[in-house]
């Protein structure tokens, strides 16, 4: 079967084009109705993307979202979004080994485990129990398109080596939106790297999303054949860092700016040290933050893409209507907030929240769910949609209830969530590149990592914006936990996050901070010194607890 027009597809000019051929090749293949009992997914996994800074001065609902037509009018007005869906680590490794298996940092990570990928044992989310073997165990068509865990290559051959997923076309060299590798598996077992043809590359460019996106098509025009569910992950990198805008996008926001929320460049007494020392962002800092926000909006757009394109495929084939489409994120991201640059890794809004939004059979159309959820759930709510067992490993649960029925109360959900990260290395503002255009936008070659742009030596201080660099994370003073608590009965918003770099939580800790969201919800006034003893036990006692659940014992 010819592809018809998608190798073009990302040419605006010849979208239409694109989607008239799909119609005409799909009045052809597909008459005959369903093809599957059980429903198919697409899921899709961005990378650092937030939902708190928009186009505004104040923290939005929807954050770098609000560059997304296609996700809204396709997926949001169409389907169900979460508003406290969180990350149970914000940063890569972690969090996508998390959603791949179901499991709690602590359960995949130290004390329990000692992985090589930002802690994390990544085998967890290609071995027997994660999510993709059990799709495929369960008669699914498991395609894998993107980027699956940092240690890329090693988790890939493992997938191949258990055999638990069914195709595998996926950027080697995730982390170049330009790279020419790709891993490839095909059903029978066949398997090898490719390598593009730098001079006239498949699809006309060798640019990442636009690759990834065909390639899912492509896969999908077949998938679309069979008598079997299918599991299509899709997972771009954008809008990571150096978030290379496509180039045909490259000034898409050309007139962008990172928001100047309340905590910008706010200097925080209550922040753990590497933060409050840090000392007040400079011009040279803004420049290359409104840079790296225009990127990562220019960058989402072939993203914003992939949803459109896979979504009209789908409906051209019939199987729009009995397959669920599932958006979400590793992490979300900031940008200056307290004085820290371009990261996530922290225990704040802007890092652990989350898009979450799906759509499909059941779902009804432009709600939202206020339950507390993390990326631990996605695995149990897939299989739980899938109509299949849920291994008894698994420590998160299904949310089902609340996507049929958003407006659902279950008295026996939970009303706090655990959020663990540990550091990862001590690293500051010049640790990310930024994609600019060829002309000089900003007065240092790149983002500063001082105050003085050429200082190399850093010193993490003691004191209140005392320090001449500006640190993004650190290995002395960024080892925490966090115990998420929403609870609209009682009224209750709070974040209560303890410090220990030792990694084992016994006696007095290093730091502790505790807001009240519902007054407080730019994180701005730690009031932990304030608060009663008997209330500090009770936090501690439950993050204590829930740090060493485990499967079914989870709350």
């Amino acid at each position: 079967m010819t592809y018809c027009c998608i190798d073009r597809f990302w040419n605006v000019a010849f979208h239409g084009l694109l989607f008239f051929c799909l119609n005409s090749v799909f009045a052809l293949t597909f008459n005959g109705g369903d093809l599957s009992l059980k429903p198919n997914f697409v899921f899709l996994l961005t990378d650092d993307q937030d939902t708190r800074l928009g186009q505004s001065t104040s923290y939005t609902d929807l954050g770098s979202l609000e560059s997304m037509p296609a996700v809204k009018t396709l997926l949001m007005e169409k389907g169900v979004r979460g508003l406290n869906t969180m990350v149970n680590t914000p940063i890569c490794c972690p969090s996508r080994t998390e959603t791949f298996s179901g499991r709690y940092f602590h359960n995949i990570g130290p004390p329990h485990e000692q992985g090589g990928c930002m802690f994390a044992n990544t085998t967890n989310a290609v071995g027997p129990d994660g999510l993709f073997a059990s799709l495929k165990r369960n008669g699914y068509n498991v395609g894998v398109f993107g980027k699956v865990t940092n240690d890329q290559s090693n988790v890939l051959d493992l997938a191949i080596k258990l055999e638990t997923m069914t195709y595998i076309d996926s950027p080697v060299d995730y982390n170049n939106y330009m790279g020419v590798t790709y891993q490839r598996l095909f059903p029978n077992g066949t398997n090898f790297v490719e390598t593009l043809n730098g001079k006239a590359p498949i699809f006309n460019t060798p640019y990442q999303t636009t690759q990834i996106g065909n390639r899912t098509l492509r896969w999908l025009t077949d998938a679309l054949t069979k008598d079997t569910p299918f599991f299509a992950y899709i997972g771009p990198h954008a809008p990571h860092f150096p978030a290379t805008p496509a180039p045909w996008y490259e000034t898409l926001w050309k007139n962008g700016s990172a928001p100047m929320t309340p905590n910008y460049n706010f200097s925080d007494p209550g922040k753990p040290q590497h933060i409050r020392q840090n000392p007040p962002l400079t011009q040279d800092v803004k420049c290359w933050e409104d840079q790296h926000f225009r990127d990562r909006w220019s960058s989402l757009k072939s993203v914003d893409e992939i949803v459109e394109v896979v979504h009209d495929l789908l409906e051209a084939s019939g199987k729009l209507n009995n397959t669920y489409f599932i958006y979400t994120s590793d992490h979300g991201y900031k940008l200056g907030q307290w004085r820290v640059g371009t990261s996530k890794q922290h225990p704040y809004e802007t890092d652990i929240h989350v898009p979450f939004i799906i759509k499909g059979p059941n779902i009804p159309h432009n709600q939202t769910f206020s339950q507390l959820s993390g990326n631990v759930d996605i695995l149990p709510t897939v299989l739980d949609l899938a109509g299949i067992d849920v291994p008894s490993i698994v420590d998160g649960k299904s949310i089902k209830q609340f996507l049929f029925n958003p407006h659902h109360e279950d008295s026996t959900w939970r009303k706090n969530i655990l959020i663990e990260y540990k550091s990862v290395g001590t690293y500051y503002n010049d640790h990310s590149t930024i994609w600019a255009p060829e002309t000089k936008i900003c007065a240092t070659s790149g983002p500063p990592r001082g105050l003085n742009p050429s200082i190399t030596k850093c010193n993490e201080e003691t004191g209140v914006g005392n320090g001449t660099c500006f640190f993004i994370d650190s290995t002395l003073s960024n080892n925490w936990r966090l115990l998420r608590i929403v609870d609209p009965l009682e009224n209750l918003n709070l974040a209560y996050v303890e410090y220990d770099p030792k990694w084992q939580w016994e006696g007095d800790l290093q730091w502790y901070e505790l807001y009240d969201l519902n007054k407080d919800p730019y994180q701005m006034q730690n009031v932990y010194s304030q608060t009663s003893p008997s209330l500090l036990k009770q936090l501690h006692d439950t993050i204590s607890s829930y740090y060493k659940c485990s499967g079914k014992d989870c709350p």
